[in-house]
C-alpha cells in the first residue's frame, strides 16, 4: 500500500476553535469517462466549497466556462447547501481561463466587474465569491483597490470574499491590504517549480532541504505572516494530485534530476504532467518510492517515470503545521481528484476526511 499507516490521536485536537475546510471542485471532472458530479462530493465534510468553473472578459462580465455548469452544474452544486451548513463559493477566473481578462477588467473596468459579480452570486444563490490570483500578471495595487471595492458590494448583499494566491510569489501582493478585506486568503502552496521545469522537484516540501533551498510551505508561509497575512485569514491549500515527469536518465532520480518533459496524462483525467489520486492508486504497486524527513516529501519512480504526491504522513505533517502555527485552517485542491472512488482502500475522498479528523468541530 502506497500510502503509510497513520495512527491519529484526533479528541485532544479537534477541541477547540473551528478550522475552515475548503473543498474545491472543477467541473471539468463532469465531462470525464469516470464522472465526478456535485452530488457525489455532498458526503464530504468541508466547512467551504468552492466550484471551479467561472471566467470573465476583458469588459467585466460572466464569462461561464462550461454548457454544464448551468444545465445542471450550478443547481447540484447548491443541493450541497440543502443538506448542511455551509458555505458555498464560486471561483472567479482560474486557471481554465488564464488570467489576462481578469488582469485587465480589474484595472479598466473593476466598477463593472464588481456589479457583474454581486448580480451573479444573488442569481445563482452561492454565498461568495473567490478571486483567482494566482499568477503575478496583474498591478497589486489595482487588486487591492479591486478587492475592496468588491468587498463593500458584498457586505451589502451579504456575501463573502475569497482570495486564491500563489506562496511563491508574495511580493507580488498587497498582503496588507488583501488580509484587512477578504475574508479568507488560500494559499496554494505547493507547485514551486512548474511540470515545464527542466528538472523534477517535489510538489509542497514542508520544510527546506537545505539553507540554499529556501522554497518551502514553511518559508512561504512565515513570509506571508511577516508581510501582515492575518493568521486566521490564511488557509494552507494541500493539493490532492501528483505532478508526473519524465526522467532524462533512469539512474539520475533524485530531486533536482534532469527532466525532459511532463508524464503522460492519467487515463481518466487526460492532462500530461498531472496525476489524479485515483489514477495513482491503480498503478503505484508498480513503482518504487523515495522519502525525506527533512522536506516531508515522497517520491516514486519507475524507469523514466518519476511522480511526485502526497502521502498520508505527509499530509498529517502539514495539517500539524497548520495547528502550530495557529492558521484559519486548509484547503483541499481538488475534490475530484482525489480518491474518488477508493482506489487506495483508505476510504474515498480521504484527503478531505484526514483533514475533517484533525478540523473538524464536535
Amino acid at each position: 500500500m502506497w500510502c503509510s499507516v497513520v495512527f491519529l490521536v484526533l479528541i485532544s485536537i479537534t477541541i477547540g476553535a473551528t478550522k475552515n475546510i475548503v473543498c474545491y471542485y472543477d467541473s471539468r471532472a463532469a465531462n470525464y469517462v469516470s464522472a465526478t458530479f456535485p452530488k457525489n462530493i455532498s458526503s464530504t465534510s468541508c466547512t467551504h466549497y468552492v466550484y471551479d468553473g467561472v471566467g470573465v472578459t476583458a469588459q467585466g462580465d460572466i464569462r461561464i466556462l462550461s454548457n454544464y455548469d448551468t444545465a445542471s452544474g450550478f443547481d447540484e452544486f447548491q443541493n450541497i447547501h440543502r443538506t448542511k451548513n455551509v458555505k458555498l463559493y464560486v471561483l472567479l477566473s482560474s486557471d481554465r481561463d488564464g488570467g489576462k481578462n481578469l488582469t485587465n477588467a480589474i484595472a479598466g473596468r473593476s466598477e463593472k466587474l464588481v456589479n457583474s459579480v454581486a448580480i451573479f452570486l444573488e442569481q445563482y444563490n452561492f454565498d461568495g465569491v473567490e478571486i483567482d490570483r494566482r499568477n503575478i500578471d496583474f498591478d497589486k495595487s489595482a487588486l487591492a483597490r479591486f478587492v475592496n471595492r468588491l468587498r463593500s458590494r458584498l457586505y451589502m448583499i451579504n456575501k463573502q470574499l475569497s482570495v486564491s494566491v500563489s506562496a511563491q510569489f508574495a511580493d507580488a501582493y498587497d498582503i496588507t491590504s488583501l488580509s484587512l478585506y477578504a475574508d479568507m486568503i488560500n494559499l496554494h502552496a505547493y507547485n514551486f517549480t512548474t511540470n515545464t521545469a527542466n528538472t523534477v522537484a517535489n510538489l509542497a516540501p514542508l520544510f527546506s532541504s537545505t539553507p540554499n533551498n529556501v522554497i518551502s510551505v514553511n518559508s512561504t508561509v512565515t513570509s506571508w505572516l511577516a508581510a501582515g497575512a492575518r493568521r486566521n485569514k490564511v488557509n494552507l491549500v494541500v493539493a490532492t494530485f501528483g505532478r508526473t515527469y519524465v526522467l532524462a536518465s533512469e539512474d539520475q532520480r533524485a530531486v533536482g534530476a534532469r527532466s525532459t518533459g511532463p508524464g503522460e496524462a492519467g487515463f481518466n483525467t487526460k492532462r500530461p504532467g498531472l496525476i489524479a489520486r485515483y489514477e495513482f492508486c491503480n498503478i503505484a504497486g508498480e513503482y518504487n518510492s523515495a522519502s525525506d524527513s527533512v522536506t516531508a516529501t515522497t517520491y516514486y519512480f519507475k524507469g523514466k517515470s518519476w511522480i511526485g504526491i502526497e502521502t498520508e504522513d505527509t499530509l498529517v505533517q502539514k495539517f500539524t503545521y497548520v495547528l502550530d502555527s495557529s492558521l484559519g485552517g486548509v484547503a483541499i485542491f481538488t475534490l475530484d481528484l482525489d480518491d474518488t472512488s477508493n482506489a487506495c482502500g483508505n476510504g474515498a475522498y480521504r484527503v478531505s476526511d484526514l483533514a475533517y479528523q484533525y478540523f473538524g468541530s464536535e
